[in-house]
């Protein structure tokens, strides 16, 4: 039984105790996390880079340049099924490890996406599809409403995945269940949501532009003569740059999922009796709630209400 109560970061947050519980736990696990996202953003950048986009600058007519893009959906596809299996690997790693310091990698991995795979896939298509429609009626709204949807996506996606799997609920359950808890503190979910994404693209930018420094040259070219931009394609599949990309990539990764945890627990913090543990089952088949965590102070206080309700011993029962 996976007891999720003793999980690290299952805790009650404000702001400054979120960031520094995230950043507590990433450099706790930091090796096992680096070397993961490093290995996935080794093959991706790997698959990327087989995928010769130069031939759209080779081309100048409409139909031509419409059937190179036609050929690249298959292998893009397949890029990002990779990558969402290795996301659900990360995320399961990030919430399982820590109460299962017996597994592995391996086992977690297995476990995750034969368990996770469909209905987490199912419930990305519908927020994508979702998705789609927000940032669309967002735009309407001019910058404001498109930022504002963005930011509210990112939320819910950031639910899921905890939901999903430490309370191992269906698709529809899920789903009820995540807009419940994301929208249980609206605004501050919203607001450590918009904090997270402009701390973690100002640690992208800065990572980001040191790796660039020693292709300096060749983005600079790029910039002042657009034409040259097959350069900056040439650039990007030397293996230095894949090596140090996969590295920046592998430093950024794992946050995320550590965040969406915080945001979790954090709404489950004042919801004492829901069930918040994985392959848990009682003497009875039923899922073990957060109060059986807590059966001896319960047993105790109903023991001591047993005893004054109890009626008081007579005379007779005082003699020997």
């Amino acid at each position: 039984m996976l007891d999720y109560t003793k999980h690290p970061l299952n805790k009650r947050y404000d702001l400054d105790s979120a960031l520094t519980s995230i950043w507590e736990f990433y450099k706790k696990w930091f090796g096992s996390l680096m070397l993961i996202s490093f290995v996935f953003s080794l093959i991706t950048s790997y698959l990327t880079g087989r995928i010769n986009i130069s031939e759209m600058y080779s081309v100048d007519e409409a139909d031509e340049m419409m059937a190179i893009l036609r050929s690249m959906i298959g292998p893009y596809l397949l890029i990002i099924l990779f990558a969402f299996v290795f996301g659900l690997i990360l995320h399961y790693y990030v919430i399982r490890k820590p109460v299962d310091p017996d597994s592995n990698i391996f086992s977690i991995g297995a476990k995750g996406i034969v368990k996770f795979f469909l209905p987490l896939l199912v419930l990305n298509i519908m927020l994508a599809v979702f998705a789609v429609f927000a940032v669309t009626f967002g735009i309407l709204l001019l910058f404001i409403g498109a930022l504002f949807a963005t930011v509210y996506i990112v939320m819910i996606y950031a639910f899921i995945s905890p939901v999903l799997m430490i309370e191992d609920k269906g698709i529809g359950d899920t789903l009820t269940t995540t807009i419940r808890l994301a929208h249980k503190h609206f605004w501050p979910n919203m607001g450590w949501v918009s904090i997270f994404i402009i701390i973690l693209m100002v640690i992208s930018f800065i990572l980001g532009a040191i790796i660039m420094i020693p292709f300096g040259g060749s983005f600079i070219k790029t910039i002042i003569n657009p034409e040259n931009a097959s350069g900056l394609l040439d650039m990007t599949s030397k293996p230095s740059f894949i090596i140090l990309n996969a590295i920046v990539n592998a430093l950024t990764m794992p946050l995320f999922p550590i965040f969406s945890l915080v945001l979790y627990f954090n709404s489950r913090s004042d919801n004492i009796g829901e069930v918040i543990t994985d392959d848990s089952t009682g003497d009875n088949g039923n899922p073990v709630k957060i109060e059986d965590l807590y059966s001896d102070n319960s047993n105790r206080k109903k023991r001591l209400n047993k005893k004054d309700e109890a009626a008081p011993p007579s005379v007779e029962d005082l003699m020997p």
